[in-house]
């Protein structure tokens, strides 16, 4: 939306406004505003098109995150009609914004591991879990979507092999609460050095290593193993689990190849489809890191496709876009 629209839909949720800057468009069609009101304060609007789909999830949660005293942002204002949300505004600052490598913000990942924690064990009822068949369907995108109509190459025949060994190796993990995209760039340091999770409507039940795939398996920067594995040693106390940090790294692993073929399809698409770019950078850095992860042992030629060619492919893609 633009400005002007956005300053009009406020005013027609009762808030006096008279600026609004976009913050972010999201993969769901999800649009983020921060709106400046007569008072001097600061509000976020989302607004999702109601013929798209609704806020209701996303409420249910909110109010539930907050009797739970997990940090997340306030709801104040829900309009069903008009398809609007006015949230507390967090601020700007996400810790993808942050070198985490710095002394300064070194135990934010910890942080986020220990939020993590409180989310993926919190009691809310009422949400959805995945299944077999759905886990299955979003690495298919990997093969129809990101190859086929986004690169133009046939699929490695290794890579149905692939999904299924994922799949046994899922269902085999504990299964909770799962945010289903929680990185760094959804975790808000807020005014008081708080952290705070954001965007989490698409929480379902799934396996575990799929959120902790998310934070420790970057989609920006390469950590090292002695950073994942004392990451993982930290989630080992906060879950107080009896398993070693190779254990748990089995659960990231397989967590990340289902992330990451179904994140190579999803933002593909919504390049076919919406003509989107602003996602296409990461895809060469989702695609190393499903590389690195992929086992080698019996799968080494399904690597070497996509190690040879289909980066060679993307770049050629990447250039012409």
């Amino acid at each position: 939306m633009k400005e002007s629209e956005v300053i009009h839909v406020a005013k027609e949720c009762g808030f006096l406004v008279n600026k609004a800057k976009p913050l972010k468009l999201e993969a769901s069609g999800r649009e983020y505003h921060r709106i400046h009101l007569d008072s001097g304060e600061t509000k976020v609007l989302c607004y999702l098109n109601p013929d798209k789909g609704t806020h209701t999830k996303f409420l249910h949660i909110s109010n539930f995150l907050s009797n739970l005293g997990i940090r997340s942002p306030e709801l104040i204002f829900y309009s069903e009609d008009l398809g609007v949300t006015i949230q507390e505004d967090l601020g700007d600052i996400s810790i993808i914004d942050l070198d985490t490598s710095l002394t300064e913000y070194h135990s934010l990942i910890d942080k986020s591991l220990d939020l993590l924690s409180q989310l993926q064990t919190a009691n809310i009822p009422q949400i959805p879990k995945l299944d077999e068949k759905t886990l299955d369907d979003q690495m298919s995108q990997l093969s129809t979507i990101f190859l086929e109509d986004f690169l133009s190459l046939e699929p490695h025949a290794d890579i149905h092999k692939l999904q299924k060994e994922t799949v046994e190796n899922l269902l085999d993990q504990p299964w909770m609460n799962c945010h289903f995209d929680f990185e760094r760039r959804n975790i808000i340091l807020d005014a008081n050095k708080e952290i705070a999770i954001i965007d989490y409507q698409d929480l379902c039940i799934a396996p575990i290593g799929i959120d902790l795939a998310g934070l420790l398996i970057d989609h920006y920067v390469k950590y090292s193993d002695e950073m994942i594995s004392n990451s993982l040693d930290k989630y080992i106390n906060y879950m107080n689990l009896d398993l070693s940090s190779e254990d748990i790294f089995e659960w990231v692993r397989w967590g990340a190849i289902q992330r990451n073929m179904r994140i190579l399809g999803t933002l593909s698409k919504i390049y076919i489809e919406h003509n989107r770019s602003f996602r296409l950078k990461d895809l060469s850095m989702i695609l190393d890191n499903l590389i690195d992860l992929i086992p080698d042992e019996n799968y080494e030629s399904l690597k070497q496709f996509l190690s040879i060619d289909v980066r060679s492919q993307l770049s050629i893609k990447m250039a012409q876009i």
